[in-house]
């Protein structure tokens, strides 16, 4: 299968890593995505079948960058809300019989 490549650059100072390897994940059945950094950036190298049409490619590449900004904000929000989380994990379990005293 002949394929063709895109490049997307991602500031490092603006998405994590985690982000785009987690949308990459999800559109694996769609093209291959190889990660690799520059000094500020993460850069794409996204591999389409060559029988993909270029509007195919393009929508594509915009759902993907969509994606990342939504895996990027869940990792903010699951950061944040951590503690909250565990508080109220902890008090559930602590109504249990699962910790004997």
């Amino acid at each position: 299968m002949d394929l063709f490549t895109r490049k997307l650059k991602f500031n490092k100072n603006i998405y994590k890593l985690e982000a785009i390897k987690k949308s990459s994940y999800k559109f694996i059945n769609k093209f291959s995505n190889v990660i690799s950094e520059s000094e500020d950036n993460y850069i794409c190298s996204i591999s389409f079948p060559n029988d993909v049409s270029e509007s195919q490619v393009e929508f594509c590449l915009d759902e993907f960058k969509k994606e990342i900004s939504d895996q990027d904000l869940r990792i903010m929000i699951s950061k944040e809300t951590e503690d909250v989380r565990n508080l109220i994990l902890s008090y559930a379990f602590s109504k249990t019989d699962l910790i004997k005293k």
